[in-house]
């Protein structure tokens, strides 16, 4: 494949359909491969007869233009930054002409697919294996999926190749395998997750089973010391915290009264919507007196339909947009919260549900608590779907935040849920278009300031059966002891964006987190963080349902990057209040402020190099059942074998955590 070069964002960014023409004149597009379809894996031809759903991706009249527009939209230094297009602009001068969609359509047809929709995005089609073959000059084989024991799945053989005269409107193809495309929600992995009933695919089921927090626990750090239990680090040890308060994440955000992101609108993005989230969070701010929502405040964008309910563990994402608007509301009380959801956690509704967002232009900033593996189930014709949405995003002045993931570099040697035999980068915080927003654990004082914060990665050590000692020493036993942490690490697909050059340690940029070399800089993830751990997280309240057969509001503590995502998408709320202008695609407007006072540089050791710092905590072998048996254990910061927060850029914090100066770093409104 031929690439065109744009020195702006990345050092390479990919235009489609590229490859010279064969002696068929067809051309190559974006990989529709995923990694587990390895040809010596093959195990025979794909039954011809099976039906399918394919989408055939839109380039756009002008894909080279997009990319300077965006460089030149992006950047603080350019003469074009933030002159923003409106939706309608942006078709006119981006989108597919008529000719190239009636040119694509024509030619499905041909191959005898059938057509069963278009918009500016994609042609959707509907036909046989064999006819897909045809249609797209690759054949389509069985395979086992590294996922799944015992189950196998058809993919292309072969690349995907179009006919020469439609290959300049052709992205990329989709759908043309059936192997898992789920995303997934990003609650910390602390032992808890929200079961999720099984319904029929089209119908949301009640709410999630409830999670219990056992005590005791802290109002602020450090207030309630553990004093019956040994030692951590030789001092007595501290009770994990009972979960934030918005008073409080304000206060330790450095917030004054006059900032409430008045004016701004905030999208979150998960997969379906809880029934009960409006009076959740009407009795959630009633109980912790604060405002609550406003009429029109809160609107819901819903698509016509759910499917895949019980796959995606329907009523878990109920939890995950819980955490999302109580963060967004704590931190910009003033700011508009559209609920954008996707009619499930498949890739192809994420993508209806953004599209809907860019299309429309419902928010300026976009928070998105969920992700994939970036290399072993994502195809490139999937990435490049979604950078074609981020980058219309960008173009319009909106700007994408994705939580980095819950697993650290996702290495294989722990107990998280990992797809390969080596750390990876999650998608879509790994793509150059986007913000990713990795945690930290957060200490908030007796006063509401904050008193320090550490990268969040945590190792626990369990209480010994008699009670007089930890096991293993607190802070040791990686990676069997390792239970969750910031997401973050290095590339191994896309190039060094501009914007982290001279910023990013070629330590990082150019070796993986388990020391692998790389023969080129790449992109390094996360750009930023804010809260995330689960033992400093957010209390926020939902409607769960209890053994007792009831389902009632129950307030708990949580945490995840699913955490830091919505914090710091209320963050830039109010710093756009501020500067009176939407940021758009922020990257290159943060990483200029490297190094300045606009951000805590958060380290794994901030009282010092050999001061520990954790908390104490104990967790219901069942978390619905408060008289199951409790496993007390400690839990160490910012301990990871393979990422860690240091001082500069890292890859746990990114450049850290907004400091007291970030809100006006970026000049204020004329």
């Amino acid at each position: 494949m031929s690439v065109a070069v744009v020195l702006s964002l990345s050092a390479v960014t990919v235009v489609p359909a590229v490859a010279e023409a064969g002696a068929d004149d067809r051309v190559a597009v974006a990989d529709a491969r995923p990694a587990w379809a390895v040809a010596s894996a093959a195990q025979g031809h794909a039954d011809s007869g099976t039906r399918l759903n394919a989408r055939v991706y839109l380039a756009g009249r002008d894909p080279r233009g997009l990319n300077a527009f965006v460089a030149s939209v992006s950047d603080p230094k350019s003469r074009g930054y933030r002159h923003f297009l409106t939706p309608a602009q942006y078709r006119a001068r981006f989108g597919p002409t008529d000719a190239q969609t009636t040119a694509v359509k024509s030619w499905l047809e041909s191959a005898g697919l059938t057509v069963t929709g278009s918009n500016q995005h994609y042609v959707s089609v509907r036909g046989s294996i064999a006819q897909a073959e045809k249609a797209f000059g690759t054949t389509i084989d069985d395979y086992p999926d590294g996922t799944a024991k015992g189950a196998t799945h058809y993919a292309p053989a072969g690349r995907v190749t179009v006919p020469a005269t439609v290959s300049s409107a052709v992205l990329g193809v989709t759908g043309l395998d059936n192997g898992s495309h789920r995303t997934r929600p990003l609650v910390a992995n602390d032992g808890v997750v929200p079961d999720s009933a099984t319904r029929r695919d089209d119908t949301l089921p009640g709410p999630p089973s409830a999670v219990l927090r056992a005590g005791p626990c802290s109002t602020y750090y450090g207030q309630n010391p553990a004093k019956d239990k040994p030692p951590t680090y030789g001092h007595t040890g501290v009770w994990t915290n009972c979960g934030y308060t918005p008073q409080q994440f304000r206060s330790a955000y450095r917030l004054s009264k006059d900032l409430t992101g008045a004016g701004q609108t905030v999208a979150i993005v998960d997969a379906y919507a809880s029934p009960t989230i409006e009076s959740d969070i009407g009795t959630f701010t009633k109980n912790h007196g604060v405002a609550n929502l406003k009429p029109g405040q809160f609107t819901q964008s819903l698509p016509s339909a759910w499917n895949s309910v019980s796959d995606c563990g329907g009523n878990s994402w109920y939890v995950e947009e819980s955490i999302d608007v109580t963060a967004v509301h704590d931190i910009a009380p003033d700011a508009k919260i559209v609920y954008v959801a996707a009619a499930s956690c498949n890739v192809e509704d994420e993508q209806e549900a953004l599209s809907r967002i860019v299309d429309n232009k419902l928010a300026t900033i976009v928070t998105n608590s969920w992700n994939r593996d970036e290399e072993s189930h994502t195809s490139q014709a999937e990435r490049d779907a979604f950078e074609q949405i981020f980058k219309q995003g960008a173009a319009e002045g909106i700007g994408f935040y994705f939580s980095s993931g819950d697993c650290g570099a996702d290495d294989p040697n722990t107990g998280c849920p990992v797809y390969t035999d080596g750390p990876y980068t999650e998608f879509p915080p790994s793509d150059p278009y986007v913000t990713a927003v990795g945690g930290t654990s957060l200490a908030v004082g007796s006063d509401g300031r904050q008193l320090w914060q550490t990268g969040w990665n945590n190792v626990a050590s369990n209480l010994t059966p008699d009670g007089t000692a930890w096991t293993p020493e607190p802070g040791t036993g990686y990676p069997s002891t390792y239970l969750s942490g910031a997401g973050g690490g290095t590339s191994v697909l896309y190039p060094q964006p501009s914007y982290q050059a001279n910023v990013v340690p070629e330590s990082l940029s150019k070796n993986l987190p388990n020391g692998k070399p790389l023969t080129s800089p790449m992109r390094v993830v996360p750009d930023v963080a804010a809260d995330a751990d689960n033992n400093t997280g957010i209390l926020a309240g939902s409607t769960q349902h209890f053994p007792d057969g009831t389902d009632r509001y129950h307030e708990t503590r949580w945490g995840g990057t699913s955490l830091a995502a919505p914090l710091f998408a209320g963050i830039q709320a109010v710093t756009q209040q501020v500067i009176g202008a939407p940021f758009g695609f922020a990257n290159p407007a943060i990483y200029a402020q490297h190094g300045t006072a606009a951000f805590d540089d958060v380290t794994d050791t901030p009282g010092g190099p050999n001061l520990l710092l954790g908390v104490v905590r104990n967790d219901y072998t069942n978390p619905s059942d408060p008289n199951s048996p409790l496993i007390t254990r400690a839990q160490t910061f910012g301990h990871n074998g393979l990422t860690h927060a240091t001082t500069g850029y890292d890859n746990v914090t990114g450049l850290g955590s907004p400091g007291a100066k970030y809100f006006t770093a970026y000049g204020s409104r004329p």
